[in-house]
């Protein structure tokens, strides 16, 4: 996964929460979109909670709240990203269909 497709989550509007998953097993919750920043090779969330090694960090809530602290990410550890409250699960009430294989 690469910036480009981070920024463009992150720019959707209206903007939704977005679970990143990293190469070790840790999530990142994106609960507002300025509290993160993408580049080239690294991204870097503003955290809400200083958590140490914990699975499941977050961003705080709104964008106007000073993190707490915060975690630089090289790109090449983000391996996935979802709508926080599951993958094919939207506020406008879209939802993915799966296909059976014959």
């Amino acid at each position: 996964m690469g910036g480009n497709e981070i920024k463009t989550l992150i720019r959707k509007q209206p903007f939704e929460p977005i679970e990143i998953g990293l190469y070790d097993g840790r999530s990142m919750l994106i609960r507002h979109p300025d509290q993160v920043v993408v580049s080239r090779r690294h991204v870097i969330f503003g955290l809400a909670h200083i958590r140490g090694s914990r699975v499941r960090n977050s961003t705080p809530p709104d964008g106007g709240a000073l993190a707490k602290d915060w975690l630089l990410v090289d790109m090449i550890h983000v391996v996935s990203a979802e709508p926080a409250n599951g993958p094919g699960n939207t506020t406008s009430g879209r939802r993915r269909g799966r296909t059976k294989k014959r």
